[in-house]
């Protein structure tokens, strides 16, 4: 095995540089182009990893992301990769160019923890193929050949490689080899046939850097996820649709930031009124101050969703404390010391849109202000919040007007300050100070925002929910309020966005990384 592993090592190193030294030709060309996932072809239907990296020296990702290098403070990213190239003792064109056909992969068919082995293979597509197999040959040698599918293949290095088409294959076994053999003459099916794949290959690929392909079914061998036991628990936590289902994950690159998704077959379950695909209606009303900006929706759908599946479970575990004999014994204990009857009774209000701002008006994380936001019924809200106010203010609550608005407000015991409001029949909560900006502010909102608006835009899917960051703010925090020194790779970071949304059937986190020009 520990040969296997390092030959696996060698021709997978040959893949990475090929692909990293790649880059650094792509700042003459400006044409894009779709990565075809070629060697998923040849890959064996019962896969349970397929990894893809893309080695297409014209396509767009590669070409956006070495200009977002060069964003980042990087002067001359292409000379720098020669001069690595160079050190590293690598002829460009005989021992890397050779490999760049497109796109190259690592497959897994099952995985073995008992003795530490796995079945699958590399496989790469070849500008040359013929060259590539030459510099496999110099590197680690060629053993011995045999044939299987009228197809010839040799030992090496503790696996085995072949030439089919354009691809290069190397396998960990030989009957990896044969399997990869078997797809292409048409006696076993494909990977790229599987309709999982398809649907997850055609909603995240198009372009991409890298793109994995996970089925946890289809991993034989003793691999944890086989154990009946550990299958047992994630069923009955509710998490084994989405864990057993399969998944994939791309990162990639655009012209303004770097994108990630990874998206599952799996139901949302429970938190699917969470997961909508929407647009953030209440982001209107948050100053463009705001750094973070978090948005959800149907809170109370969801919770509905959980009691209904869960409830009995959750009982037992609060029964099992001993504090209380049900969930509900607990919320209503909770809501008692509020001056409402549960907690439960505010989960309720949050059946439309709910979202939290947070924004540091000194510069320091020690004075944050914030607020909630939350499309309610208005009436429900107000005399819960009265009751609220009632019996947690230190004091009298009181009433004052901002911007022809009611603002209600009150100090805790600890001398922190409360306040609440209604804007167009949305409830507004949090620092006094955070609601007294909501309500007077003159200025254009958070939605205005171009770096807000950038981010969006440059988002692989649709939002569901989300939280946006903005880094130039965030990264500019301390103690004290004195501006942190950042650095030029600190000072390009514009926006974030981490995003989980059940688009067209298929649950997926998606998010982007923007940067400045």
């Amino acid at each position: 095995m520990p040969s296997r592993t390092l030959g696996l090592a060698v021709t997978a190193g040959l893949v990475a540089v090929a692909a990293l030294v790649g880059g650094a030709i792509l700042f003459t060309s400006s044409r894009a182009s779709e990565v075809n996932l070629t060697t998923a072809s040849l890959v064996p239907e019962d896969a349970g990893i397929y990894f893809a990296l893309n080695t297409d020296l014209s396509s767009s990702e590669w070409v956006n992301t070495f200009r977002l290098v060069e964003r980042l403070g990087q002067d001359d990213p292409e000379e720098a990769l020669k001069d690595g190239v160079d050190d590293a003792g690598v002829d460009w064109e005989d021992e890397v160019a050779p490999f760049l056909g497109g796109n190259a992969a690592i497959f897994v068919r099952g995985i073995s923890i008992e003795d530490i082995s796995a079945q699958g293979a590399v496989i790469v597509r070849c500008k040359d193929a013929k060259a590539a197999l030459e510099v496999i040959d110099d590197q680690v040698g060629l053993g011995d050949d045999a044939e299987h599918g009228e197809i010839e293949y040799f030992e090496t290095f503790g696996g085995f490689v072949a030439i089919i088409g354009d691809h290069l294959v190397i396998a960990f076994d030989e009957d990896s080899m044969e399997a990869v053999i078997d797809v292409h003459n048409g006696k076993i099916k494909s990977l790229s046939s599987r309709d999982d794949f398809q649907r997850l290959r055609d909603e995240l690929t198009g372009n991409f850097l890298g793109f994995v392909y996970l089925s946890a079914d289809s991993l034989a061998g003793d691999f944890f996820l086989d154990d009946p036991d550990v299958k047992d628990a994630l069923e009955r936590s509710g998490a084994g649709d989405l864990v057993f289902e399969p998944a994939a994950w791309v990162i990639g690159a655009k012209a303004d930031g770097f994108e990630f998704q990874a998206a599952s077959l799996g139901k949302g379950g429970p938190v699917s009124p969470m997961l909508v695909p929407r647009e953030s209606r209440l982001v209107r009303y948050v100053p463009a101050d705001a750094a973070i900006y978090l948005s959800t929706t149907d809170i109370a759908g969801t919770w509905d969703k959980v009691m209904t599946s869960a409830r009995p479970e959750i009982d037992r575990a609060i029964r099992s404390e001993g504090d209380y004999d049900s969930l509900d014994d607990a919320l209503r204990e909770a809501g008692r010391e509020i001056g409402i009857q549960s907690i439960e009774d505010l989960i309720e209000l949050l059946n439309g849109e709910t979202s939290f701002a947070f924004w540091f008006p000194k510069g320091s994380e020690e004075d944050a202000e914030g607020v909630m936001l939350a499309e309610v019924d208005q009436g429900r809200a107000e005399a819960l919040l009265k009751q609220i106010s009632a019996t947690s203010a230190w004091g009298t609550p009181q009433t004052k007007k901002v911007n022809g608005k009611d603002m209600t407000w009150f100090k805790d015991q600890d001398g922190d300050e409360t306040a609440y409001a209604f804007l167009d029949g949305n409830l507004v909560l949090g620092t006094r100070a955070g609601v007294e900006k909501v309500l007077g502010n003159n200025e254009p909102p958070l939605s205005s925002l171009n770096r807000y608006n950038r981010t969006v835009e440059q988002m692989p899917s649709k939002l569901g929910s989300y939280g946006y960051f903005d880094l130039s703010k965030l990264l500019r925090l301390a103690e004290g309020g004195i501006p942190a020194d950042l650095d030029e790779v600190e000072r390009a970071l514009s926006g974030l966005i981490i995003n989980v949304v059940d688009e067209r059937g298929i649950v997926r986190l998606s998010g982007i990384l923007t940067i400045e020009e």
